[in-house]
């Protein structure tokens, strides 16, 4: 009894590339833009709608069918690139206008739980670490290409297995629509 071949997708070079742009813009903004950077608050939930968006549109685009693990393999792409992308771009707005994309939004929580505990002096005393924070926040930050390098490594890993989980479930959730009729 011969083995079955399985089936390879027929994803063009293209349709990689599409999917790759895709997500790494969505991720540059999850990451990037102030307020939205709260979606990633929720377990990287940013980064995950990156990964399941990313490969919703590039398989309805490209009709291909993908399997679970090259969903992952190219959720993971994705999630590599737009690790970089957001590196690159929170680097130079650093350097450039001393900006920090995290900031209004680490602010905003910080002011929003000093907000919750007026008139309760004992969360007030819990919450006076989160003083020390805000100032550091606040602070100038200066980067060297090494830290670039180093935030580049671990954004572009970290993100890459979410986005992956992303592609799988975009793909799970295909798969079951089209089992549905």
């Amino acid at each position: 009894m011969a083995a079955e071949k399985p089936v390879q997708s027929l994803l063009p070079l293209e349709g990689t590339f599409y999917a790759v742009r895709l997500g790494a813009i969505l991720i540059l903004l999850s990451t990037t833009v102030p307020y939205l950077m709260l979606l990633n608050g929720f377990l990287f939930a940013g980064i995950f709608l990156a990964g399941v968006v990313a490969l919703h549109k590039t398989i309805l685009r490209f009709q291909v069918a993908l399997t679970f693990r090259e969903a992952f393999v190219l959720g993971c792409m994705v999630g590599f690139a737009g690790g970089v992308l957001s590196e690159a771009v929170s680097f130079f707005l650093i350097g450039l206008f001393h900006y920090r994309p995290e900031r209004e939004t680490l602010v905003f929580v910080i002011d929003k739980a000093f907000e919750m505990a007026k008139g309760r002096p004992d969360m007030l005393e819990q919450l006076q670490p989160l003083v020390v924070m805000k100032k550091q926040v606040l602070e100038p930050l200066s980067l060297t290409f090494v830290d670039l390098l180093m935030n580049i490594t671990v954004a572009g890993t970290f993100y890459a297995p979410i986005t992956g989980l992303g592609g799988a479930y975009a793909v799970r959730r295909l798969k079951r629509r089209v089992a549905r009729g």
